[in-house]
């Protein structure tokens, strides 16, 4: 594997709503669709892909059935490529949590990194789980496979592969209308992202020390 492309679906519905999906869902809104559209023909300019493997929920089915109109490749599913499960707050706006749950809402922006919404998961849970399916990509035939997954498994993704700590990882952003790729060069890893069909644009794209990160950039996908 030369290139690996980690791609966040489109926006929904829910996600201009600011309410959890978790392992919820709700379909691409008009936008979402045309940011998957704008991805594949991003990709297809570039050369394409050998591979694509994605998350089986319908959101991120959704973007890849887009996706693939330009790619025209085998695609896959694996869960392990699944948002994280928001537990008890799946289906709730930010402001209902943030009413219903005030202090598990001020623990959420105090230790994003740790902090599992009740009866869900944190982001070293979603590291856990996906690492065997990452370790599976190495041993694939294909130089260029793209990832169709979620915001928070997207970061987990990042994190797993650059090593992050906890306070890069926090401060790490994938909106819906970027992707980012990481060229496995032979002696290191190299992270780019495209975003509104433009780029590579070396790094990540993070927030500023202190900057608190939008929801709907982070948790809510």
């Amino acid at each position: 594997m030369k290139h690996l492309y980690v791609i966040r679906h489109g926006e929904t519905t829910w996600n201009a709503e600011q309410r959890m999906q978790g392992r919820l869902d709700s379909p691409l809104n008009e936008k979402g669709r045309a940011q998957a559209q704008l991805h594949g023909e991003t990709l297809q300019k570039m050369g394409g892909v050998d591979f694509v493997l994605a998350s089986p929920s319908g959101r991120t089915r959704q973007t890849t059935a887009i996706l693939n109109r330009y790619l025209q490749v085998p695609v896959d599913y694996d869960e392990a490529l699944m948002e994280r499960d928001c537990g008890l707050w799946s289906g709730f706006t930010v402001d209902e949590i943030a009413a219903e749950y005030p202090e598990e809402w001020v623990a959420r922006d105090v230790d994003p990194y740790y902090h599992r919404p009740p009866q869900g998961e944190n982001l070293p849970d979603l590291i856990a789980r996906v690492t065997d399916c990452l370790a599976t990509l190495a041993a694939l035939p294909h130089e260029r496979i793209a990832l169709v997954t979620h915001g928070v498994m997207s970061r987990a993704i990042l994190t797993h592969y650059l090593d992050l700590e906890p306070a890069e990882a926090n401060r790490l952003r994938h909106p819906n209308d970027l992707f980012y790729r990481l060229r496995f060069e032979p002696s290191m890893l190299v992270p780019e992202f495209f975003r509104a069909g433009r780029g590579p644009i070396a790094g990540l794209l993070r927030s500023k020390p202190g900057e608190t990160i939008p929801v709907t950039q982070t948790s809510n996908d």
